[in-house]
């Protein structure tokens, strides 16, 4: 008889990009910035003194984050100490989510589409509506994939929560076969009121994501059992008040979660007819040394057995902890064929569980995997601009993805060579007579184009309203009846800028930008969506027109820290014509036209 076994198949995780030290923490207490460290009561303790026998360089608050506390970094979204306004032009829970879950694809070696439902929690999302599984899943599948999306509003034991319910799915739709299951978390968000030490040395901003698989076999392994419970004595004791402040007794929290954790633990063991020796590591929630030791002690578990170097380096990231460390284990091998886990969880709102695990090693991912693969075969796209630098590494993708293209160039139209040359139209848009010929090719051709890409532009003044504008005014609406789904246009983020030596350039395009705002009502009735990216500047094409000293100013007034890489931004046009959403751009609507903003954010009063 087969058994219907469900398997970690791949591991994902982002963090903040500022690593916080136990220095930089320390120096901000020297500073007074925070506050309740005791320097003279750690010198004081022997312990201490025996520590600083083997460790003489060790400081009270190195001994104290580190050695009795279980931290040694963390990583937050924003410089330290985070601060509402950093907050504001920092990556969010949702961009760390995204992340993951793109790195758990492509560590399993399976396409977004083929994901059954996604599983995400959190308690600090971007925003308070949609659910941000919703959000997160718009990252990576078009609009016509129904697969749902689960949001859940819990910390800590989020995972082992979706982890549950991820499981009553399966068994419920049996055609099922992968699950993404995630959890983020930017816990610095809850800091910027606070003046007490600890949460800034427990806790980190970090998203982990796993794809729990369904496979058949005689042997059994994967999730054994798996419980959640809860305690309401621990209710009132962590949490996040309405204005997005952390409060928690440390003390409470202790004395519950040391006796929850084991009990737990004991119950899931008893489940699966485990005994203690049978566990080869305890991947508890990351909730300190003061926590886990005495927990792990209670089970009777050797602290080599317990694992904790997500705690070390990436600090309590909620719910994130166990994934994050599942995967960590993963990168170093320390997830072995036949390896038996029990993760344990306990934390805010009092819930607490565990889950039994047997690791199995799944054949090699498929070298040759693409995240992308296929997800434009069929589909015909024409694109203006084609042998620009933008646009020839954006029509190599769009090839790549499996896309027909048909590529309008006047100038260096050579460099175009590798493609169909049958599908390559040469037209002048600063000759009207060219711009008719080339219409009215398109038009008796009967192709219907599944995207409209316009790359084409100029800084050149003479030329501008005719290449921006004009002919690209002309041919959107001339073409209008053979487009069925986007309408793509690049803009500059140069349009939000007063900044003068490119007013004509500017000027041009932000006269395209308001046509396709207008226009886009109409054609929205026709069933075609319309996208306009403001790109700030990228490390090639346009930005090689301008002086040096243009670029610092510009890039100083948008707050851009350096130059978008062109590998990022053709990703970001292509993924713009059919998934909803790209990472990396702010959206709003104009009209029907969904604009975005990429690789910079408007200054703003906080």
């Amino acid at each position: 008889m087969q058994n219907d076994n469900y398997i970690f198949s791949g591991f994902g995780f982002s963090y903040g990009k500022y690593k916080i030290t136990n220095q930089d923490i320390s120096e901000a207490i020297e500073k007074g910035f925070l506050q309740g460290f005791s320097k003279e009561k750690i010198q004081n303790n022997n312990k201490f003194r025996e520590f600083k026998e083997n460790n003489p360089e060790a400081s009270p608050f190195d001994y104290f984050a580190g050695h009795v506390m279980g931290f040694y970094e963390r990583h937050h979204v924003t410089p330290f100490p985070p601060t509402t306004k950093k907050l504001y032009y920092a990556e969010t829970s949702l961009e760390l989510c995204v992340e993951a879950v793109k790195n758990a694809l492509e560590n399993a070696g399976i396409q977004a589409g083929d994901i059954d439902a996604w599983y995400v929690s959190t308690v600090s999302p971007h925003e308070q509506a949609p659910g941000i599984a919703a959000t997160v899943k718009s990252f990576f599948v078009p609009f016509a994939c129904h697969s749902p999306a689960f949001t859940l509003a819990s910390g800590c034991a989020g995972f082992n929560i979706n982890l549950e319910t991820a499981l009553g799915y399966f068994k419920s739709n049996p055609e099922a076969k992968h699950i993404i299951i995630a959890h983020t978390e930017t816990m610095s968000s809850f800091l910027t009121q606070r003046i007490k030490f600890v949460p800034f040395v427990t806790f980190g901003d970090a998203a982990a994501a796993v794809v729990l698989s369904r496979y058949y076999d005689d042997e059994k392994y994967g999730l054994i059992d798996i419980l959640n419970l809860h305690d309401l004595n621990m209710l009132d004791y962590v949490g996040v008040d309405h204005k997005r402040n952390l409060y928690m007794d440390d003390r409470i929290i202790k004395d519950r979660a040391t006796v929850n954790i084991p009990v737990a633990s004991e119950k899931c063991l008893a489940l699966s007819s485990w005994n203690k020796e049978d566990i080869d590591w305890l991947v508890p929630h990351q909730t300190g040394n003061v926590i886990l030791l005495p927990a792990a002690e209670s089970l009777g578990i050797p602290e080599s057995k317990v694992f904790l170097e997500a705690q070390n380096k990436f600090g309590n990231v909620s719910g994130s902890t166990v994934p994050l460390s599942l995967a960590l284990m993963n990168e170093s091998g320390k997830l072995k064929d036949k390896t038996r886990i029990l993760s344990a969880t306990a934390g805010v709102g009092g819930n607490f569980g565990a889950f039994t695990y047997i690791h199995k090693t799944i054949p090699e991912n498929n070298s040759e995997y693409y995240l992308y693969a296929n997800e434009l075969k069929g589909k015909n796209a024409l694109i203006l601009g084609a042998s620009g630098h933008l646009g020839y590494a954006v029509a190599e993708e769009m090839k790549k993805r499996g896309a027909n293209l048909w590529l309008q160039a006047n100038n260096n139209i050579d460099k175009l060579k590798n493609f169909d040359q049958n599908q390559i139209l040469k037209c002048d848009f600063t000759d009207h007579s060219s711009v008719e010929e080339f219409i009215d090719r398109l038009n008796k051709s009967g192709i219907k184009f599944n995207y409209l890409i316009n790359l084409a532009g100029t800084t050149n003044p003479d030329k501008c309203f005719d290449v921006n504008f004009s002919s690209p005014v002309k041919i959107t609406g001339s073409l209008l009846p053979l487009i069925t789904e986007t309408i793509f246009n690049l803009g500059t983020a140069a349009e939000d800028i007063e900044l003068y030596g490119a007013n004509e350039w500017i000027s041009s395009n932000r006269a395209f930008h308001g046509y396709l705002a207008s226009a886009s009502g109409e054609f929205f009735k026709s069933g075609i969506r319309t996208v306009y990216l403001r790109s700030a500047f990228c490390d090639s094409g346009i930005s090689e027109e301008f002086d040096e000293k243009y670029l610092f100013k510009f890039m100083l007034s948008v707050g851009q820290a350096s130059r978008l890489k062109t590998s990022d931004i053709k990703d970001n046009i292509v993924n713009s014509l059919y998934l909803p959403k790209v990472l990396g751009v702010s959206y709003s609507y104009e009209n029907a036209m969904l604009a975005g903003r990429m690789g910079y954010k408007l200054e703003v009063d906080i």
